[in-house]
């Protein structure tokens, strides 16, 4: 029944011509990606007048695909038809009986919303309404009802045309991915980091992935997250990287020698990001995401989190460092993280029974130079 997605951005829409056409060709670039990655078949996508139109029979699942499209608003399947108004008539009537059918109500409340992005239809927006709403009144049972409505046919009009269609589907929005450039995201297999990660996704950063390796139980948990992160990241190229680190059993040894086993959490989180400032240079990638939140653990208060932030000149993003536990969990429960992240994981038996709360930069200093015998990296101010 549809021929047509009508595809809605947001912020796109706030910007200047030039730097708002590029940001067009982005989004129908990702569109573009994720229907063909999906194997859903589209004869056309094309920008007009502040919309995206996605020509396809299968609008229905394409809109499924494109709502983990980032930059997109909102979508809805419409019927394309030449705008003369019997024809709109016949077709909202069609699709009003057919949502009916659907929401399996006698006496559906609706109201008709008409928009004309062009203006060389001779009706007014609120003459249209009003004909198309006394059409199916007439020919249907029904109540107008402009505020508690059960249906909205919404009736859109440009060049020549009239966009017919009873759904609008609300997608993520955001920018789409490629128009901010890249990061590194530290994923681990916990409950934050693939938030953080889909959080910078969502703002249009390209996010590079990579794993410090822990075990095969978390590294295959993680390999499950990031696909499942995947599916929002149409527009990105990245594939997890994992990395074997060779110091950390040097660290915990050295640690235990000095009985200072309460820093080993704050050391691998330093290293973690040593490792990620060298793939991070590798890749042209213009900072390090992680999922701290903060006072939710030990290595998470201010104090740790400038001892591990001193690893690295470039700038580390922690989109989750407001949030409490109940606002990352509702977040991941939404994209599908939730459940791969409570999957079983292997055993870290370095955590100390008591890490440090509130390390110190200048005694982690002398216990860097004890375990490596030179002094740790120092951001530049």
């Amino acid at each position: 029944m549809f021929n047509v997605v009508i595809v809605r951005y947001g912020e796109i829409g706030t910007k200047a011509r030039q730097t708002r056409r590029w940001f067009e060709n982005l989004l129908m670039n990702n569109i573009r990606e994720a229907l063909v990655s999906e194997g859903i078949d589209f004869k056309k996508v094309e920008a007009k007048h502040g919309r995206v139109l996605v020509r396809t029979n299968r609008a229905k699942e394409a809109v499924e695909v494109l709502t983990r499209v980032f930059g997109i608003v909102s979508l809805s399947p419409a019927m394309e038809i030449d705008a003369e108004l019997d024809k709109i008539n016949r077709t909202a009537l069609k699709l009003f009986r057919k949502k009916k059918r659907e929401l399996n109500l006698e006496k559906p409340r609706f109201r008709v919303t008409a928009r004309r992005i062009t203006k060389e239809f001779p009706l007014k927006s609120l003459e249209i309404q009003a004909k198309v709403g006394e059409h199916i009144f007439e020919n249907e049972e029904s109540e107008v009802d402009l505020h508690n409505y059960d249906i909205e046919v919404g009736v859109e009009l440009m060049e020549g045309k009239a966009y017919v269609y009873v759904d609008k589907i609300r997608a993520w929005g955001g920018l789409p991915i490629g128009t901010q450039g890249k990061v590194v995201a530290l994923l681990s297999g916990g409950i934050d980091s693939p938030v953080a990660a889909f959080l910078m996704m969502k703002r249009g950063v390209e996010v590079i992935p990579v794993h410090i390796y822990m075990g095969e139980k978390t590294l295959e948990k993680v390999r499950k997250l990031w696909n499942q992160l995947k599916k929002y990241g149409y527009g990105g190229k990245g594939e997890l990287i994992v990395v074997k680190p060779k110091e950390r059993d040097k660290i915990i040894e050295k640690l235990r020698e000095m009985k200072k086993e309460k820093y080993t959490c704050v050391f691998c989180k330093y290293m973690m990001v040593r490792h990620a400032d060298r793939i991070a240079r590798e890749f042209g990638a213009k900072g390090i995401v992680m999922g701290d939140s903060l006072g939710q653990v030990a290595s998470q208060t201010l104090e740790n989190m400038y001892i591990v932030s001193q690893a690295t000149d470039l700038p580390i993003y922690r989109p989750l460092i407001g949030m409490d536990k109940e606002e990352i969990v509702e977040i991941a429960k939404k994209i599908g993280t939730f459940e791969l992240s409570t999957l079983p994981e292997d055993e870290i038996p370095f955590v100390p029974k008591h890490p440090v709360i509130r390390g110190s930069w200048e005694e982690f200093r002398k216990l860097y130079r004890a375990v490596f015998g030179e002094e740790p990296r120092k951001k530049e101010c």
